[in-house]
């Protein structure tokens, strides 16, 4: 049950555009007709429709309760603006399921106002409560990830963090896990039991709520070549809904300090010791691994066909232009070194 608003309004007979005699049958299609003409989905933007969305959803549900309709019949019909009405006792789900009316002012990316603070929020309550009890569809998430060169042609696999509130993806929405998965354990040789080795519990990261309200922090399996603006699906991982709504993580290029793009083409700079330029060196640069051949310089320009950033199946070059300095080229490559080293071979 959601809480209400008292609030002045016109008479919703006229509103609705029925008799005062009207039977239930013609109020719920007086109601449905003007709905579904002032539905927000139908007239997006236009504040004046909103407006009158709401207006005959609060007759609606004057109307349609006996016991309201019988006071303002008695209590309001003369003076209708003077008439308060309280819908602190009206549970919207079931008005707009009655008339079979579809709401889903969240996925317009946000609840229209009417400058009433407190009808405002009443309305935007509304729209979570009808995600939760599944009446209407969960908003799909888009989420940027911006990945190395190594990690566009390599493929990877990266965390993202999804807004709340969010589908749990360690329950998969029901509240309940597999305890085999979640910390419990089989019984021993010795240990009888009376529950099946695949008992469930109560979720331990969403509280058997089947949501995130905060958020989730989920990985998610980047193929080699995702090119950018590829957009990969979570199936079922954003809003709560019915159906739940998705993730879609937009791949994109996390540029590093120094390097630039001219088209699909990398541009960048990479320092050596003077030693490993004269005799040729294995370096790395984002993620790529590449050779610079003996005998190079400062100044010279190693190209790496085809290991640029990635369009629609085109690929652009590496193009590094080559520096020497004692310092920094020790560092880099020790750094390249202990990466190694710590990563035992896993793929950049």
């Amino acid at each position: 049950m959601l809480h209400g608003v008292s609030r002045t309004l016109r008479d919703p007979y006229e509103v609705l555009g029925v008799q005062r005699d009207a039977s239930s049958d013609t109020l719920k299609a007086a109601y449905r007709q003007k709905a579904l003409q002032y539905h927000p989905d139908r007239n997006p933007g236009d504040r004046e429709a909103e407006e009158r969305f709401k207006e005959v959803s609060e007759a609606y549900a004057i109307l349609r309760d006996p016991d309201a309709r019988a006071r303002y019949d008695r209590y309001g019909a003369q003076q209708p603006a003077t008439y308060r009405h309280d819908t602190s006792n009206v549970d919207w789900r079931d008005v707009f399921r009655d008339a079979d009316i579809h709401v889903d002012w969240g996925g317009r990316g946000g609840v229209p106002q009417t400058g009433n603070a407190v009808f405002d929020m009443l309305f935007g309550m509304m729209s979570g409560v009808l995600r939760q009890a599944g009446m209407v569809a969960g908003r799909t998430y888009e989420v940027q990830l911006g990945l190395s060169l190594g990690a566009m042609h390599g493929g990877t696999e990266a965390t993202i963090t999804v807004p709340g509130p969010s589908v749990c993806q360690t329950c998969k929405g029901t509240g309940r896990a597999d305890a085999s998965k979640v910390g419990g354990r089989s019984p021993g040789p010795f240990e009888a039991t009376s529950t099946p080795q695949s008992a469930t519990v109560v979720c331990p990261d969403c509280g058997g709520r089947r949501m995130r309200r905060a958020g989730a922090r989920l990985s998610v399996r980047v193929p080699a070549g995702a090119g950018l603006g590829s957009k990969l699906r979570l199936a079922g991982a954003g809003e709560p809904g019915n159906p739940p709504g998705d993730v879609l993580v937009q791949v994109g290029w996390a540029q590093p300090q120094g390097a630039s793009a001219s088209g699909l083409d990398v541009v960048g700079r990479l320092t050596l010791t003077p030693i490993e330029a004269a005799r040729g060196a294995d370096a790395e640069f984002d993620g790529v691994n590449l050779t610079v051949p003996r005998g190079s310089r400062a100044g010279d320009t190693v190209v790496v066909r085809g290991m640029g950033l990635i369009g629609q199946g085109v690929s652009g070059d590496l193009r590094l232009t080559l520096e020497t300095a004692w310092l920094e080229g020790a560092a880099r490559a020790a750094g390249r070194w202990l990466r190694k080293l710590t990563q035992g071979g896993e793929r950049r």
